[in-house]
């Protein structure tokens, strides 16, 4: 079967051809791509599932690894916190003892009643849980005081020896002889509730002077090593992995130690567990290896009946013969497997929908196509003969305007001159030849540098002819010369016609005469720069030649410099003759001054009736000092004014340069404040500029001005500094510290607060301040697990009654906890109106915010005010935790203001926390929060939040 191919049956098989093959595409596209997706998604799942069991034993192995850490940890300060225990238990005993034998000896009671009184105050001490307990000897080595043993005292005991045959009272003898006066004792005795086997001991002992015996206490190793291991089994107790996931401890013998998932089998023996357990524990003892061994078993949920499948990391511990057993359940891993299934074929499902749809769109989109195509191929001859009646019709309608182009050419106003790519004149209009003088028949052919009149150089050429090059179009002044040999200036703007490839083929130039203009600006040049009244210079004038001076005395190393001179009183002359009698007067000041002004120096008027000197080629100060005063005196002669003989004094003051400024507004300005002092100092005063006059004044005003600014511009920051619990060794509270983030760099709290509160700035910035405090604790509480306090400082200016409500907007407007915000206060603020601030304390309490006083024992608060303010918290100054532990002074007084803040039930804050000693002893004396550059310094909110995650 043949085909017939003509205008009409080309469409109909072009139709049919693009429909086949676009039909076939899609049906091979749709396949491949179903089948790649299916696959690809079921891979995906199997990734994701093998990825979620590693991440899984990657998490119990971190928990393992950071409870064996912590072991390995505890392990190593069992000596050394042993040492440190007994140690603080006799220093407390040899207090009390000191302190008894000075009561008693001042109270003249013989020696051997105070023994005994000693004596029986430390028979019934106790500590360490009961098993610790204080001993006495002699120097002799006679037993004074054994509470465990009271049959023995009065013996001498010099002979008992350890299961080592070391003499155990001859090391606590020598020990106390030390030059220290105190040691440390190593022996083995016998535990307690065994006459036969013995254990590795310490002693600490010290000497008592006053009755020449040795104090002492001392502790075995395993009850030290006993009592860490119950602390570990606390820890690992309160541990939870991964959700559900928990930590379980065995020994070695099977016993349970800790078992979350069933606490009542804690403590029974191997033998005492149910089968079902007995198993479990024995399969896990069995599997427990130095290095950890992951299984999978079923084993109960917490607290229920339902088993369910759990992965484990089992390792043991050898030093402790401890298992440790850190598990969680796969149940979840199980559901996210099947719920990814489920979406890839929901997907799947939708793909296949999708496919159909886009199989039937382009199909449809095809015949469409199709259809367009072959219309458009009927309508090919009928559109070219339509396109060259249309450019017939366009070349027409050029012509008519390229005639009505040629007629504004020549009815232009501007000047008109066209050239070729060689720059050659082409053609000019009329204003052309009204401006220059010119006729088209002298310029057609001739280069436009014809018209030039060499004020401009080559360089201004070379940028002209560079913009054009660059931008197609340059304008700008020029000075030209007319026929008649005359320079004129005229505005002139020249554009780049190009041709088809790009390249320059005419360049069309505009101009305008602007002598006129230029005249109009002159004119309002000088009314610019010179004063009306006087038609000396004025300061706008002045500041240019002092900057160009500044400049030329720069690159010549010569001074200069700057004199203000300022009439006396003479408000008083408009006042009593009139302001025509002042206008009179300041001419003829001016007159006086520029006769006698050298020609180097320009003399201004710069206001009112303050002149300016510009003083140059200043060398000789005496001489410069004797120039000035010839000039005052110059003001002085008298003047007879509307038939008024009168004496105008006047005084100046003088800055010079490089020493009292380096541009025209220092300059001013500090010869401005020499003429002050001058003016201070009575009439007809010179002043010469010291740095003294304006360093502090200026300094001051500058910084309350910017302060002013800071809080409308945002300029104000907080920093938080944290604050963290000894109890839980965790980040639980943070104080907000304002820092000024100024366009200057950064300023700190010490140097803007005190103007701030001087000035009362203070009231508005503290408001600000727990705003944001507020609003960014009530940020961050929204995404923490645990509640976060945020303390705010309060300075004596903002402790006043309008405080509570500004607390209250504060706590309205963030939603902030009020229980979660701490005002902090000192001393001096509370002790300064009593009554009034247990009032305003009271107020703010019930708002349910909480007090803490701020650098507690530096002022001068008695202690019985404690009870009257009501506090929540006590901050102790770094200022007493600098010295501790070596400082016994810092200690004694940190221990009492702990004790003093247990006793009233308030809590203790550290401040100036830098060492890990510090720690150490703020943990063991009781106190409760602790803050410093130990744990960190005051941090922004980004990387505060960072730190609380």
């Amino acid at each position: 079967m043949s085909l017939t191919i003509n205008a009409d049956t080309l469409p109909r098989y072009q139709t049919r051809a693009i429909l086949g093959v676009v039909t076939l595409l899609m049906l091979v596209v749709s396949a491949f791509f179903i089948i790649t997706t299916y696959q690809a998604g079921y891979d995906r799942i199997e990734e994701q599932a093998e990825q979620l069991k590693d991440e899984r034993r990657q998490r119990l192995r971190s928990e393992i690894d950071a409870a064996l850490n912590y072991i390995d940890y505890t392990r190593q300060q069992t000596e050394a916190v042993l040492r440190d225990n007994i140690r603080e238990q006799v220093r407390h005993a040899m207090e009390l003892a000191r302190a008894i034998h000075t009561v008693e000896t001042a109270r003249q009671n013989n020696p051997e009643a105070i023994a005994t009184l000693i004596r029986e105050s430390l028979r019934n001490l106790r500590f360490f849980d009961g098993r610790g307990y204080l001993f006495i000897d002699t120097m002799d080595g006679e037993c004074v005081l054994l509470p465990t043993q009271p049959e023995i005292e009065g013996y001498s005991l010099l002979d008992n020896r350890d299961d080592s045959g070391r003499y155990i009272m001859q090391g606590l003898i020598e020990a106390a002889r030390k030059p220290a006066g105190s040691g440390y004792v190593t022996y083995r005795w016998y535990a307690p509730g065994s006459t036969t086997q013995m254990h590795d001991k310490i002693a600490y002992v010290e000497h008592f002077e006053p009755l020449d015996w040795v104090i002492g206490t001392g502790d075995y190793l395993y009850e030290v090593e006993n009592d860490l291991k119950r602390e570990m089994l606390r820890r690992l107790q309160a541990q939870q992995i991964v959700g559900e996931g928990y930590m379980s401890v065995l020994d070695a013998t099977g016993r349970v130690l800790l078992s979350p998932s069933r606490p009542n089998s804690e403590g029974l023996a191997f033998d005492e567990l149910a089968d079902e357990h007995r198993a479990l524990v024995n399969m896990l003892v069995d599997q427990a290896t130095p290095n950890g061994r992951f299984v999978e078993y079923r084993w109960y949920e917490q607290s229920s009946d339902v088993m369910r499948d759990k992965l484990a990391l089992v390792q043991l511990v050898p030093e402790w013969g401890w298992v440790l057993v850190a598990s969680v359940y796969q149940d979840a891993l199980a559901d996210v497997i099947e719920h990814q299934k489920r979406r890839l074929e929901a997907e799947l499902h939708a793909d296949l929908q999708a496919l159909f749809l886009l199989l039937i769109s382009a199909l449809v989109v095809a015949m469409a196509v199709a259809l367009l195509i072959s219309r458009w191929l009927r309508q090919l001859m009928q559109r070219y003969r339509c396109e060259l009646e249309q450019q017939q019709a366009e070349l027409a309608a050029s012509n008519h305007e390229l005639q009505l182009a040629g007629q504004i050419f020549e009815a232009a106003g501007e000047g008109a001159m066209i050239t070729d790519a060689n720059n050659c004149i082409m053609a000019v209009n009329p204003a052309f030849t009204r401006i220059t003088g010119y006729s088209a028949d002298e310029v057609i052919g001739q280069k436009p540098s014809l018209l030039a009149s060499g004020l401009q150089s080559r360089t201004f050429y070379a940028r002209m002819w560079q913009a054009l090059s660059e931008e197609k179009r340059w304008q700008g002044e020029v000075w030209n010369r007319r026929r008649t040999g005359e320079f004129y200036p005229q505005w002139l703007s020249i554009t780049v016609i190009e041709d088809e490839q790009g390249l320059p083929c005419n360049y069309v130039a505009m101009f305008n005469d602007i002598t006129e203009r230029k005249a109009t600006e002159d004119q309002l040049r000088y009314l610019s720069d010179y004063d009306a009244l006087t038609d000396l210079p004025n300061r706008r004038l002045l500041r240019e030649r002092v900057t160009k001076a500044v400049q030329d005395a720069r690159a010549t190393d010569q001074p200069l410099g700057l004199l203000i001179i300022d009439l006396d009183r003479f408000k008083g002359v408009n006042d009593s003759l009139g302001h025509a009698a002042g206008d009179t007067l300041l001419k003829a000041v001016a007159h006086r001054l520029a006769r006698s002004v050298r020609s180097c120096d320009t003399l201004s008027r710069i206001g009112g009736d303050e002149f300016a000197v510009l003083l140059t080629e200043v060398n000789d100060t005496d001489a410069l000092q004797g120039q000035i005063e010839h000039y005052l005196a110059l003001v002085a002669v008298p003047l007879n004014l509307d038939g008024h003989e009168l004496v105008v004094t006047a005084c100046a003051g003088l800055a010079l340069y490089p020493q009292d400024g380096e541009d025209f507004d220092t300059l001013l300005r500090n010869s401005d404040t020499a003429l002050y002092h001058a003016k201070e100092r009575g009439r007809n005063n010179l002043e010469l500029f010291a740095p003294v006059m304006t360093r502090q004044v200026s300094d001051r005003l500058l910084l309350e001005g910017r302060l002013r600014e800071a809080l409308k511009r945002g300029e104000f920051e907080l920093y938080y500094q944290p604050q963290y619990d000894f109890a839980h060794n965790r980040l639980t509270d943070c104080e907000a510290l304002i820092r000024w983030n100024s366009p200057e760099g950064m300023v700190m709290p010490d140097t803007f607060i005190p103007l701030a509160e001087e000035t009362g700035l203070i009231v508005p910035i503290g408001a600000w301040v727990l705003q944001e405090a507020c609003r960014q604790g009530e940020a961050w509480n929204r995404v923490s697990v645990e509640p976060l306090s945020v303390a705010v400082n309060v300075s004596a200016v903002q402790f006043r009654p309008a405080l509570v409500s500004e607390v209250q907007a504060a706590l309205d407007e963030t939603g902030f906890d009020a229980c979660l915000l701490v005002l902090e206060v000192t001393e001096s603020v509370l002790m300064s109106d009593i009554e009034g601030s247990v009032q305003l304390l009271q107020e703010l309490r019930e708002l349910g915010v909480r007090v803490a006083l701020d650098d507690f024992g530096t002022g001068y608060a008695s202690l019985a005010y404690l009870k009257r303010f009501v506090l929540d918290k006590l901050k102790i100054d770094r200022a007493f935790i600098m010295g501790i532990p070596d400082d016994k002074d810092d200690v004694a007084i940190t221990s009492s203001i702990i004790d003093i803040a247990r006793n009233l039930n308030i809590m203790t804050v550290a401040e100036g926390v830098e060492t890990e000693a510090h720690c150490a002893f703020l943990r063991k004396a009781g106190c409760n929060l602790a803050q410093g550059y130990y744990f960190d310094k005051p941090l922004p909110a980004e990387e505060f939040m960072r730190r609380l995650q």
